[in-house]
């Protein structure tokens, strides 16, 4: 007798939800998908003061994996704004999520991207995000600036701090390097689940895993990441030290976080 072929589910039950397993895969690994929502809002509260915000927007929100546990926790008289590439999520989330919460708002920005929105007829050179100037009281982004190259990166910095109220706070995950590490990740054969060692220099300070796949894994010195923060008028407040260095020592699991914020005055 030949194997049994595992039957998969066809969706994934997220707080009640039942997501589209072919959504739910583009948001994140299935395995965790739970477990990762709840390392995130963890990390809202901890370092980004998602108890004090009323208005929140989420770059990246996919198929509303965070989303939808903020449900539950956002005020009645907050609002969230999630914004991502790939159609198929934002209508779902749209359809299921917004339907049935007038605080939630799902937005699709149609920007070129080889991996997940091939056919994208926008840049992120004007790229606005759909707020009012110093609207928001927190912006945060999930693995979004690990594929991102300079210039896209400032576009939403600068946005950022346009749509944050003086005080608001962004906090981003994404990989940050410097020589030492770079060369201790060689050593090892490469961090998180995949061969990451940064090796390419591509400019001062801005790291490349691997030039033949764009965009890819990318990452930035935090001499290199401070000076665009500060172009663009924000602060760093916090930097929060990530498994994905493979030091003995770190604070999060996954990616580095680093927090900024726009000054209160």
């Amino acid at each position: 007798m030949g194997k049994t072929e595992q039957i998969l589910p066809a969706s994934v039950d997220h707080h009640g939800f039942q997501i589209p397993r072919h959504l739910a895969w583009r948001t994140g690994r299935l395995d965790r998908f739970r477990e990762v929502s709840d390392e995130h809002i963890a990390h809202l509260e901890a370092f980004g003061g998602l108890g004090g915000a009323r208005h929140v927007v989420e770059i990246g929100c996919g198929v509303g994996r965070d989303a939808i546990p903020l449900m539950r926790v956002l005020p009645d008289d907050g609002s969230y704004l999630g914004i991502d590439i790939i159609r198929g999520s934002i209508d779902w989330a749209g359809a299921n999520i917004a339907a049935k919460d007038a605080r939630f708002r799902f937005v699709h920005f149609d920007v070129a991207d080889k991996q997940h929105n091939p056919g994208g007829s926008e840049g992120m050179e004007t790229y606005e995000i759909p707020c009012v100037d110093g609207s928001q009281d927190l912006v945060f982004l999930y693995s979004v600036f690990t594929h991102m190259f300079p210039g896209d990166v400032a576009r939403y910095l600068a946005e950022f701090q346009r749509v944050l109220r003086p005080g608001g706070c962004v906090l981003a995950s994404m990989f940050t390097m410097d020589r030492g590490l770079i060369s201790y990740l060689q050593a090892i054969g490469g961090g998180g689940l995949r061969a990451l060692t940064f090796s390419h220099e591509v400019e001062e300070g801005f790291f490349h895993n691997d030039p033949e796949v764009v965009p890819g894994a990318t990452a930035y010195s935090l001499d290199r990441l401070g000076v665009m923060v500060s172009n663009a008028g924000l602060v760093p407040e916090r930097f929060v030290r990530g498994s994905c260095r493979k030091d003995r020592e770190f604070d999060v699991n996954g990616q580095d976080l680093v927090v900024l914020r726009k000054p209160a005055f």
